[in-house]
């Protein structure tokens, strides 16, 4: 018998989500955008919030969801939406570096993290299943991606990021990175989703 998918965190208040709500986000192209047009309507978006563009664990991350898809073509009306908070302008190499399938938007400030309470920390933690590489060769990769890509554009070092979950425009579920290495693992993430 599978285990069920994990419990929630304790989510923002009303307030907190009406004023992340109104927060500029950029597409690769530069363009903005209200949050909230992430994840109205109907259906589910699960939000990934990235720790930084240069981050090699958030890099593989994205590997282990997008091959194979975690969403499968046939599962309608549920979606997935990557955030980071570095410069837009790095979002066209970080897709094509990551092999990412899904949108990728930025909040360059780094506030709307705050907002939601996610925590800076460069703990390491345990190593989890996403993760396929050495903490030495992450921490390489992470160095030569920033090196290739401008130095700290890619966002806060520090700032860990977590996973949120909307259905029909209200928030249902969330995670929070305790650690560099606290991405959801992949399977809970298809139990949260229902896939």
């Amino acid at each position: 018998m599978s285990s069920p998918p994990p419990q929630s965190e304790p989510h923002p208040s009303d307030a907190e989500l009406a004023d992340a709500a109104a927060f500029q986000v950029f597409d690769k192209d530069g363009t903005s955008r209200p949050f909230s047009s992430l994840y109205e309507g109907e259906g589910a978006t699960m939000i990934v919030f990235i720790r930084h563009f240069f981050c090699g664990s958030c890099q593989e991350y994205l590997r282990a969801l997008s091959n194979p898809p975690i969403i499968p073509p046939d599962a309608l009306g549920k979606k997935i939406v990557i955030v980071g908070h570095g410069d837009p302008a790095v979002i066209k190499t970080y897709m094509a570096e990551t092999g990412c399938i899904f949108p990728i938007y930025t909040e360059p400030t780094g506030r709307l993290y705050t907002l939601l309470g996610m925590v800076k920390s460069l703990k390491l933690g345990e190593k989890p299943e996403y993760i396929q590489q050495s903490t030495i060769s992450s921490i390489f990769t992470s160095f030569i991606s920033a090196l290739k890509w401008g130095g700290r554009k890619g966002g806060d070092y520090q700032q860990n990021g977590g996973e949120w979950m909307w259905e029909n425009g209200k928030l249902v579920w969330c995670h929070r990175m305790k650690n560099t290495r606290d991405h959801s693992e992949v399977k809970d993430l298809k139990k949260v989703l229902g896939v």
